[in-house]
């Protein structure tokens, strides 16, 4: 693709198709999708005898391992482009749970306690109450979502009620105690928040051609500062350099 950028392939390129190539960007995975796309776009546009484009052209063999791999991409790019639409938590577990059975090596990113999920449990209630299954909820799952729980009025007792014996007063009390606990707002929480796909969008601007050269680790801090830059100064660097 950066071969079919160059001014003489793409003054080529442009007198066969409108479509120009596309390449990968490293803040942005879907781009690999994109440019495999466009790739089997343009194929039916290359010009086979070219020397300098035939040379670096993929095989047959080649080309069907990558039609396959565009397949799985595909797959990926609906779930990365419903995640920007209006979905909860439930809708994201269930889709991550398809890319799991489609490829199990995600598990080690996207499973419900993978090392980059922050609060499992919390994710796991959510998605739990959200399939209207509240009463499995566990203990931890039950704590971590209390701020969410809506408290139940305590009904007035009728005049039934009282003319009742002691016995059946106590076992309507424990049906009522056994219904299940409502937790308010939890359809209302976003899968992604907004800070995070703005530190993402900021990724690409930070990451420019004339930084190429930096190392993931600067990068990761350089990000890092700028997007909590409301909680350091020049003062605090001062102080940390004393």
């Amino acid at each position: 693709m950066i071969k079919l950028r160059t001014l003489t392939q793409s003054a080529k390129l442009r007198l066969k198709t409108s479509l120009r190539p596309v390449i990968r960007q490293d803040t942005r995975w879907s781009s690999t999708f994109a440019m495999l796309h466009r790739y089997f776009k343009l194929l039916e546009h290359l010009d086979k005898d070219d020397d300098d484009v035939a040379e670096l052209l993929p095989g047959p063999a080649c080309n069907r391992r990558l039609r396959k791999l565009l397949k799985e991409l595909a797959n990926v790019e609906s779930v990365s482009k419903a995640l920007q639409g209006s979905a909860d938590l439930l809708d994201v577990r269930e889709w991550f749970d398809g890319l799991i059975a489609m490829k199990p090596q995600y598990a080690h990113y996207l499973a419900p306690r993978a090392d980059i999920v922050h609060s499992p449990d919390f994710e796991s209630g959510c998605v739990r109450v959200l399939r209207g299954n509240s009463n499995r909820l566990t203990r931890t799952e039950k704590a971590v979502l209390q701020p969410f729980a809506a408290s139940a009025a305590a009904a007035p007792e009728s005049d039934d009620e009282e003319s009742s014996s002691f016995v059946e007063r106590l076992q309507k009390r424990r049906k009522l105690a056994q219904q299940e606990q409502k937790y308010v707002l939890i359809r209302s929480i976003p899968p992604t928040s907004n800070i995070v796909e703005r530190f993402f969008s900021i990724a690409r601007t930070t990451f420019g051609q004339e930084r190429n050269s930096l190392q993931p680790a600067t990068l990761e801090q350089i990000l890092f500062l700028r997007q909590n830059a409301s909680y350091w100064d020049v003062g605090t660097i001062d102080s940390l350099r004393s």
